[in-house]
């Protein structure tokens, strides 16, 4: 006699329904079953509207989790499902749950741009301002190489934790190539106009590559999309997004180049960004990229297998600053535009003889959209801060104290000028406390190199004489 569960994920309807109704008590059905899911979260996964409905109307608790702790609406924002989320929300799901990560379930939608089940999440109840909390601590804790853990706060006024590590490669890509754009055509880089040609072709390759990463969604059969596979995967220079043990990177095809990038944080290890020729490009075929990216693989394969296979010869390389915390997908995604940059100027008449030239040029604009990054997002999340209630104020005031000690210091005009906004915001009496527990902790209780760098720089801007 097969599971429940298993007869939920092999999709058989009538075994299911006589099991429902065979008088067995569907509240301890609740309980996870052996992949770690109730049995209505497991129809949610395997996106099957009936047989959730037949659990609902027999009962069943829809506000349960599973062992990431998700719920059954959870499921049904990933899979899209208008039906189930609204039948969920009827029955009393709610709509401001989240995860053991603190991930609210409108983050999905929000990010996928799946703006039916984000207005119906919004309709009934669901809190903009925690998804969008959730997704501003996530993207400064990236785009500043942040660790730790920082608070949010639920719609309950509770506070919620979250890491400033982790995050989606599928979303990576999407924002990156969104902020890209908008540097581009920004008047902060308007001396680098001359450039608008390379700029535009990164963008559009980053943008295909998020195309090509949202087909890897669990629910999703590749055969059925082959066609818009196959015709992205033939377009290049190629971004080969690549998952594996927990570890994102991302490779770059363009005709007989291979690139690697590969900033993690021992990356002082390994050359971090590096150029090689195919020596069998015959083996580089639609289908093995559909298998680099859509199956799963090993760290050896990734990292041994794979250069022997296509016999890689190593040609050149450009460091990039290492992965400072766990961001990897982040991380690799943005290594991509400096890899890219020089890869477009390989085919000019001086490139040989100035290859040096030409990767600093790479490196000075990936820099330069890097802090116009950074002085964006900061802006945003000063200005969200005037405008947030009392509570959230003080969540906004431990962020910029982070970034404060964890990255600001006063060696370009950029930086001056983010420090000076921050302590325009950390001096005020009610948020001060901040800076206080650092310079105890880090100063007074244990004086190491952080907090010798952190005193000197609270002593150039004339906060500590």
């Amino acid at each position: 006699m097969i599971s429940l569960a298993d007869a939920i994920i092999n999709n058989q309807d009538e075994y299911i329904i006589r099991y429902v109704h065979s008088g067995i008590d569907l509240n301890e059905l609740n309980e996870l079953d052996e992949y770690g899911f109730t049995p209505l979260i497991e129809a949610a996964i395997a996106d099957n509207f009936e047989i959730a409905k037949v659990l609902i109307e027999n009962g069943v608790n829809v506000n349960l989790q599973d062992m990431t702790g998700g719920t059954a609406l959870h499921w049904a924002a990933e899979n899209n499902n208008l039906n189930l989320a609204e039948l969920l929300l009827k029955k009393g799901a709610d709509p401001n749950a989240y995860t053991f990560a603190g991930q609210p379930i409108l983050v999905i939608p929000i990010l996928r741009q799946k703006n039916k089940l984000k207005n119906l999440l919004l309709k009934n109840g669901a809190s903009l301002e925690f998804a969008q909390d959730f997704i501003n601590t996530k993207l400064l804790g990236h785009i500043f190489e942040l660790v730790g853990t920082a608070n949010i706060i639920d719609p309950k006024n509770n506070f919620v934790e979250l890491d400033f590590e982790g995050f989606y490669l599928e979303f990576s890509l999407a924002i990156i190539a969104e902020s890209l754009a908008q540097f581009k055509n920004h008047f902060a880089a308007r001396d680098l106009r001359r450039y608008n040609q390379q700029l535009q072709i990164i963008v559009d390759v980053i943008y295909r590559a998020a195309s090509l990463i949202k087909y890897q969604q669990y629910r999703t059969d590749i055969k059925k999309f082959h066609n818009q596979i196959d015709q992205l995967i033939t377009q290049e220079p190629l971004i080969i997004p690549v998952g594996y043990e927990g570890h994102a990177i991302t490779f770059i095809k363009a005709g007989s180049i291979f690139i690697k990038c590969d900033r993690r944080e021992e990356s002082r290890l390994y050359d971090n960004v590096v150029f090689y020729h195919i020596n069998q490009p015959q083996r580089m075929s639609i289908e093995f990229i559909k298998h680099l990216i859509y199956e799963k693989q090993s760290s050896h394969f990734i990292n041994t297998e794979l250069q022997n296979y296509l016999e890689l010869q190593p040609l050149t390389e450009i460091k990039v600053a290492a992965q400072i915390s766990g961001n990897c997908s982040w991380a690799n995604v943005e290594a991509t535009i400096p890899a890219l940059f020089f890869l477009l100027f390989s085919g000019v008449q001086d490139f040989q003889q100035n290859m040096s030239r030409y990767k600093n040029m790479a490196l000075t604009v990936f820099n330069r959209w890097r802090e116009w990054n950074k002085t964006r997002t900061l802006s945003f999340c000063i200005q969200s801060f005037k405008t947030a209630d009392s509570i959230r104020k003080v969540c906004k005031a431990e962020i910029l104290g982070a970034i404060l000690f964890q990255t600001c210091q006063l060696d370009n005009p950029l930086e001056r000028t983010r420090v000076e906004e921050i302590l325009e915001i950390l001096t005020l009496p009610e948020y001060e406390y901040i800076l206080k527990n650092y310079i105890q902790t880090y100063v007074y209780e244990d004086l190491g190199t952080e907090g010798k760098i952190f005193m000197q720089l609270l002593k150039s801007v004339g906060y500590i004489k």
